[in-house]
């Protein structure tokens, strides 16, 4: 069972998706594809379920937009309106 500071934890994934975003604001991506290419490479892999879940939570946030493309596929990007905020969250947090 995963710690929330553990790290394939839902809280160490919103802060790896955060800050990816802040280096790569122009990048967008669906699950599958943050799930292989946004975490760094000396991470832990993340699961599915808990990008999902950090993909959720930050999309609520407004933090993050969601375009879907089909019923199954969403895209998922930074709201640039919210970039100042998630650095400023990002500093305390990374």
């Amino acid at each position: 069972m995963k710690t929330k500071d553990s790290p394939g934890s839902c809280q160490t994934v919103v802060q790896g998706i955060l800050r990816y975003l802040v280096e790569h604001p122009d990048a967008k991506d669906t699950v599958e594809g943050i799930v292989k290419w946004w975490r760094l490479q000396d991470q832990v892999e993340w699961e599915k379920e808990e990008v999902q879940k950090a993909l959720d939570f930050l999309t609520s946030n407004g933090w993050l937009s969601r375009r879907e493309i089909t019923p199954y596929k969403k895209i998922y990007g930074i709201n640039k309106d919210k970039l100042e905020e998630i650095k400023n969250f990002g500093s305390s947090a990374f």
